[in-house]
């Protein structure tokens, strides 16, 4: 006697709030994963799992409960969680540039494995402190901000508060105009953030801008 098991078929996917950018540290609740049985029959020990390469996943809850002893044709596992993005707010580098979203589904009779596996990458925008040094007075002084950030096509800079150098500004595309004091150094603070429907997602970083001091040098002529 010869027995085959009735061919189920799970499908995964990932759910429409999947975020397409993220800033370090950021935290997003409500994410979802889900597996269907878009099979004939039903699927046997069916299962529905979210992951991701970087960060960290929490409150993961899935319903029904994941695996499923007999998942019925058409029905589906949904999964629920909590992502929270690697680094920290700020200018510190965060080396993570991006992260892959995963949701992966399967059950002992499953037909057809081509389906089993959804994925999204998603960029993690970040600012980075930069330096400059500039002679000791100058006024109206400029330094591109985004030479060392990774940021999305698009993205917007912006002036921050609590920035001590004199008539400071940040250009919507990074560049920072500022006043060098005569002597010592002074701070630009700034912000860029991903563009609509992301503008939400942010990071900052700093400028530290030092003044030189200026060099004369005498020579006599060769004759």
């Amino acid at each position: 006697l010869t027995v085959t098991a009735s061919a189920a078929d799970m499908s995964a996917a990932l759910g429409a709030t999947t975020p397409s950018v993220v800033s370090p540290g950021q935290v997003i609740t409500g994410l979802t994963a889900t597996c269907t049985n878009v099979g004939a029959n039903a699927a046997t020990n069916a299962t529905c799992a979210p992951s991701v390469s970087a960060g960290t996943i929490s409150a993961l809850s899935c319903t029904p409960s994941s695996p499923q002893t007999s998942l019925a044709a058409g029905a589906n596992i949904v999964c629920t969680y909590t992502y929270t993005a690697p680094g920290t707010a700020g200018g510190a580098d965060e080396p993570t540039t991006s992260v892959t979203f995963t949701a992966t589904t399967g059950a002992t009779n499953d037909s057809a494995a081509g389906n089993n596996v959804a994925t999204q990458a998603t960029p993690v925008i970040d600012a980075v402190n930069d330096t400059a040094g500039q002679p000791g007075g100058t006024v109206g002084a400029t330094t591109p901000l985004g030479t060392n950030d990774q940021f999305p096509a698009g993205s917007a800079f912006t002036i921050q508060p609590g920035s001590t150098c004199a008539a400071p500004s940040v250009s919507g595309t990074g560049t920072a105009t500022y006043n060098v004091p005569a002597t010592g150094s002074c701070t630009v603070n700034y912000q860029v953030c991903a563009p609509a429907p992301n503008a939400t997602v942010c990071d900052t970083a700093t400028l530290t801008v030092t003044a030189s001091a200026a060099d004369m040098s005498a020579a006599l002529g060769a004759t």
